[in-house]
Order: C-alpha cells, then structure tokens, then sequence
C-alpha cells in the first residue's frame, strides 16, 4: 500500500508564467496553476522526494510533509534543484544528514552549486543548512530504500542526460525531461508490467529538448502502462485540452494530485 503525490506538474517557468502569462491556460480551471515539477512517494515506511523544486517550500507546506527518508535527483536544471535549501527542515532536528541520490555527474554539479550542504558536518550548522549525504548511483543498478526498490534508468536528448526511476518492479515508473529514450533503456522497461507511468509533456508539440504528446504516445504503446498521468506541463498545455486528446488511461495531472498505489 502506497501513495504519490504530485506535488508540482508544471515545466521550468510555471503557469502562469511571470512574462508570457497563462498562455493557452484557462484561467478559470484551478488545475492550471502549476508550481515546478516535482513528485512524493510514500510506500510502507518509506517515504522520498523525486527532486527539489524550486517550489517546495509551498509544496511540502500544502501537502502536509514533515519527513523524508531520501531525495533522488533526475537532473540538475534549477527548476529540479533550487528548492535543495528547504531540506534544512528535514534535517533540522536531527544529528543525521539526509541521503541524496544522483548519478556521479549530477552529483558533482549539485556539489559545486550548492557545496555548502554537502560540507562536513557540525553541530551549530543545524540552523543554517540541510546535512545532505550524498550516494552516487548508476543507470541499470537497482538500490534500495526501506521498502522501495529503485532502478535508475537513462534518458536522453534533454541538454544533459536525465534519470528516470522505476519503483518497486514497475509499481511507478517516473519519466525526467527526455527527448527520446534510448534503446537500452526501453528494452529494460519492455521487461516489466508498469502500473503508473509518470510522463512529462512540456509542449503539446515537440520542441529542441522536451518530446511532444506524439511522441510520448508512441512510447507509452510501448511501454503499456495501466495509467499515465502527464506532467512537466507548460503555459501551451491547457489542463482540458490535454484530458480531450488522452486516452481514458491518461489523465494530466495537478498539483497536489494524489495517487494510490
């Protein structure tokens, strides 16, 4: 028994966007206002973050999440990764850092932006900084966290590679930035039964980096979940438009979208 939540679904500017505003956004439709991307996943005892938006601090608040066992990065682009400074809370009241885990390049990005939360710890630090471990991962190496079992997996044509994660043997496979997945990861996720795909849609049209709704539905027929939900939604992306042009097993989400597992 488990649960996700969708804490963000939007893309790297939000809807509404400070400069191009609500764009093709129905106003009116609450479900269009979207903070930066980022997902909470609860199962058993366990409970982790897939990024730190730029937004968590609202985020966590809204969604009454006081703890965190870990946090996995997809990647390092700031609307993934600035909200890092709002773990202090997690780690405030403890004398033990909280694990953070990426592959060996991201983690070394994280490093240098952000060296001040990887530093040695002590204690009056406590109150100025989140204690952050950092534990290097590697694509197709399955590690484990309490009662999740995660299998990091490699995406492509994003301007950096992107990590996605499949949970407990297909339970949840959560798709990052991508333009296109490669061959070896498909043929990894052609090997599982996934139940909930977490795909992101940032344009309705394929653009330079992100893919577009034709082609996430040429990878979700190959992938075959039971239930999409599509994330990572831009300004052009309107909650009603996108629903019209799913599949009754495909739904956009919300923030604060609740799954159950």
């Amino acid at each position: 028994m488990g649960r996700m939540i969708i804490l963000g679904s939007g893309s790297a500017a939000g809807v509404p966007t400070i400069s191009a505003g609500w764009g093709n956004c129905n106003p009116e439709n609450p479900k269009n206002r979207r903070s930066r991307a980022g997902v909470y996943v609860e199962i058993g005892d366990t409970k982790i973050l897939i990024d730190t938006s730029a937004d968590l601090r609202n985020q966590l608040i809204d969604n009454h999440i006081e703890h965190i066992d870990a946090v996995l990065y997809t990647h390092t682009h700031a609307d993934h990764t600035a909200g890092i400074d709002d773990l202090r809370a997690m780690t405030y009241h403890h004398s033990t850092p909280l694990n953070v885990y990426a592959t060996a390049a991201h983690m070394q990005n994280l490093h240098e932006r952000f060296a001040y939360v990887f530093n040695d710890y002590t204690g009056s630090d406590a109150t100025h900084r989140p204690l952050l471990k950092m534990n290097i991962i590697r694509y197709r190496e399955t590690f484990r966290i309490g009662d999740i079992e995660i299998l990091p997996l490699e995406f492509a044509g994003h301007p950096m590679p992107t990590t996605g994660f499949l949970l407990n043997r297909g339970k949840i496979l959560l798709v990052p930035d991508y333009k296109y997945i490669l061959p070896e990861t498909m043929a990894v996720l052609e090997k599982f039964d996934v139940d909930v795909l977490i795909m992101p849609l940032t344009n309705i049209d394929a653009c330079p980096y992100h893919a577009g709704m034709e082609d996430d539905m040429r990878y979700i027929k190959q992938i075959n979940p039971q239930k999409v939900f599509f994330t990572h939604m831009s300004q052009y992306c309107d909650y009603d438009a996108v629903e019209a042009m799913s599949a009754p097993n495909m739904h956009p989400a919300n923030d604060g979208l609740i799954i159950d597992l």
